[in-house]
Order: C-alpha cells, then structure tokens, then sequence
C-alpha cells in the first residue's frame, strides 16, 4: 500500500461541499430574519439531554514504555495506515492545492514512518484514511482498516478501556467558537455567557459531554446540540442556528482561519471551572484538560504504541514537533512539546489520584 494521493470521493464530495457552503456564507453578517425559512440543518444533528458531567473526563498522562524495535506487524505490511479528519484545518486537512494531506498530526506521522523505514520517502509508507470524530473512529480501528488514528483526540481513562494511547503529545483544552460583531469583539464573551445558549459540538466527543454538564455561575447550563461533525457545527453557527461551537482549542483555531467572522471567545470561565494547568499565560478560556494522544488497537497495538512513544521522545522529534507548531498551531497557547507521563504496564491505565498528573494552575 502506498500513499493516498487523493482523499476518498466520499470524502472529497463531503468536504468540498462544506467548503463551499462555507465560502457561501462568508460576509453573512446576521442570520436570516423572521420570516426567512430556516437553513437546512446537517442530518444527524440533535438537542441533547443535559447531565451532570460528574466525573467527566479523567486526563491520561501515562503509556507503555518507549521501545526502539519496529513493530514486525507494520514493516512486514509495509506500510502505516493513519486515520485523519480531512477538514480539521490545523491537525490534518486536505490540502487541494498540493493534493494531499497537511498539518500538525501529519508532520507527526511523517517521523513515525521515517523512523519505521529509513532513507524511504515516508509519505510513500503512510496510506491516509477520513474517519469520524471521537469513537467513531474505534470501530475502523478495531476492524483493522487503521493501524493509528491521528485525529485530534483527547486521552480519556474511558477511551483507554476500548484503545491503547500513546503518550500525551500536545496539550489543549476546550473552550468556545462564537461569531464575531463587525469591530473584531465575540457575540458572547465566554463560556459564562452562554448559559441558556445553543453551544454545537460532535457526536461521539468528550467536546459534546462536557457541555452537557457545564454549569454557569448563574446556575444556567448551555443547551447542548450534537452535529455529526465538528465542521457541521460551524457551519450551524454561520448560519445563525447554534450560538458557539465547542472542541477543543487547536481546532477551533483552524475554524476561525476558515470562517473569519468568527472568532474565539475571550473571557476565562468562573475560578472553579478553568482548565489552564498547561496554558502558557494567563489569558485562558480553557475549561477542561484535553492530552492529545494516538490511539491504536488494545489486541495487537502494544509494540506499535511502544515504537511510537520512542519516537516522540526521540531529540529529533522535538524539532519535528516545534517546526510543526510553528506552521500549523502558531495561536496554541500550550506550554510547548508535553514530557512523558509515568510508564505503566497496566492497560487501561490505574485512575491516577486526585492532582496526582497535573501541575497546579
């Protein structure tokens, strides 16, 4: 198998034409008025019930040790097959330009595959395949269509149950797209705000989970409206049927490049609820913690995770990492290329105690 040079047509169709309902709307300075019939909203999209996110997400900083020893199973193969979202603008995208896939997490499995075969034109061993946001991309995972899933997503003890994670590789959190007035300023200055609010984010996600069970300090919750894509979400805020989209901040960094009368929100959640323990400053919006890890199968994934964790943790891939963030995630205020949590040979790893993997905000 060799590199995808072109993204699925499926894939293709669904992306241009987000796209280009995109460009549509583009300079849209309000949603219609009264008595204009609604846009059509994506299918699959849905209120959801509010709950209590006690709980929520248990942050996993910790993976299998690194080891040196390709894994037999992929070199034999031949090549690597990541799972990628083609529309997340900073991490992955397709590319119609150069006619293939770009961004932070390819740059990422560009140095796996030159680790897993030197001196070969890595893009000619890494086959690329769209996937769904949050677990959706599992089942491909288990089905043996992906050897990785490189997507944005988030380490969760939950998660860990179903796929192994590598170790903890950029460092995020979750906050809120809006749309912006004419003077550059936000509709809604924060996640505070929105109480009472329309906030999207995708099925599947800890994005969708947390707004869920997010409390204002006015005791108000968001109401919570899944999509079936992220990028569906922001063109439901375009169009004025949803009032903020919610996923995590290197994400929502990509929407703004491509919707430029949005904007992200700017004031910090109440005390209690920000998430800032690796945001480089004090203008922080993040109101959860979000590792960033690989995920790959939990039956015959163990050597394929070891390799990758001894990658990342390779001089080489620092330069790698800080190029890449330079490009693609300049506006990420994360505190630069996350250490290496704790080894464990215990899988899913033991729920850490409380405070035990985070520094104090």
């Amino acid at each position: 198998m060799r590199t995808s040079r072109r993204a699925p047509t499926r894939t293709r169709r669904r992306t241009a034409s987000l796209a280009a309902l995109l460009l549509g709307l583009a300079g849209c300075g309000a949603p219609a008025g009264p008595t204009s019939p609604p846009p059509p909203r994506p299918p699959g999209v849905a209120t959801v019930p509010t709950t209590d996110a006690s709980g929520g997400v248990c942050p996993v900083r910790r993976s299998l040790p690194p080891a040196p020893t390709p894994p037999g199973r992929i070199v034999a193969k031949g090549a690597l097959v990541a799972g990628v979202d083609p529309s997340d603008a900073t991490m992955s995208h397709w590319d119609a330009r150069t006619q293939r896939f770009e961004g932070f997490n390819i740059e990422l499995m560009l140095a796996v595959a030159r680790a897993l075969w030197p001196g070969d034109e890595p893009r000619d061993r890494l086959t690329f395949k769209a996937v769904p946001p949050g677990q959706g991309a599992f089942t491909m995972l288990e089905n043996g269509e992906i050897d990785v899933v490189a997507t944005s997503l988030t380490a969760s003890c939950e998660r860990a149950r179903r796929v192994l994670f590598s170790n903890d590789y950029l460092d995020s959190g979750q906050t809120v797209l809006v749309r912006r007035h004419a003077d550059g300023t936000p509709e809604f200055a924060g996640i505070e705000q929105l109480g009472g609010r329309r906030v999207c984010a995708a099925a599947n996600t800890t994005s969708l989970a947390m707004i869920a069970g997010y409390r204002t300090a006015g005791g108000r919750r968001p109401v919570p409206v899944q999509a079936p894509h992220p990028i569906d979400c922001l063109v439901m805020l375009r169009q004025g049927q949803v009032d903020g989209v919610s996923t995590d901040d290197n994400i929502l960094l990509g929407f703004t490049q491509m919707a430029p009368d949005t904007t992200l929100v700017t004031e910090p959640p109440r005390p209690e609820r920000r998430s800032c323990a690796y945001h480089r400053d004090e203008n922080c919006t993040w109101f959860t913690d979000e590792p960033h890890a690989f995920a790959f199968r939990l039956t015959d994934g163990r050597e394929l995770v070891a390799f990758v964790n001894h990658v990342l943790a390779r001089p080489g891939t620092a330069k790698v990492w800080q190029e890449a963030h330079d490009r693609w995630l300049a506006g990420h205020r994360d505190r630069g290329m996350p250490s290496p949590g704790p080894a464990t040979t215990a899988w899913p790893p033991p729920d850490p105690a409380p405070g035990a993997t985070r520094p104090a905000d």
